[in-house]
């Protein structure tokens, strides 16, 4: 999410789901893990305005990859997509994460 919120009004990109990917993991009995990565830049056509706001930068884990529909851009903080994460998976609490450690400098 830009800096602003979803009204955007600085102008920033990227701006809405910048990675939508799916990931097979193997089926052993040992710990099973991967990393998603992308490479970012953040830009903003009012620089001045923008100028010490943050980025919020939101990740989400659909264990089944079935929860899209419930978890559109702009809304993987909502209750509809939070219950549709949690519900397939034996750990609800691990399905989100968010951080606003970007700042516009």
């Amino acid at each position: 999410m830009p800096p602003g919120g979803i009204t955007d009004p600085y102008g920033c990109t990227p701006s809405g789901r910048i990675i939508d990917t799916v990931v097979t993991l193997g089926t052993s009995n040992q710990t099973n893990q991967t990393t998603v990565s992308t490479t970012l830049t953040f830009d903003c056509a009012d620089v001045a305005g923008a100028l010490d706001r943050t980025y919020t930068i939101m990740a989400a884990a659909d264990a089944h990859a079935d929860d899209t529909g419930a978890c559109p851009v702009f809304q993987l903080q909502s209750m509809t997509c939070f219950n549709a994460l949690a519900d397939d998976d034996n750990d609800p609490g691990d399905t989100t994460a968010a951080t606003t450690g970007f700042r516009m400098k």
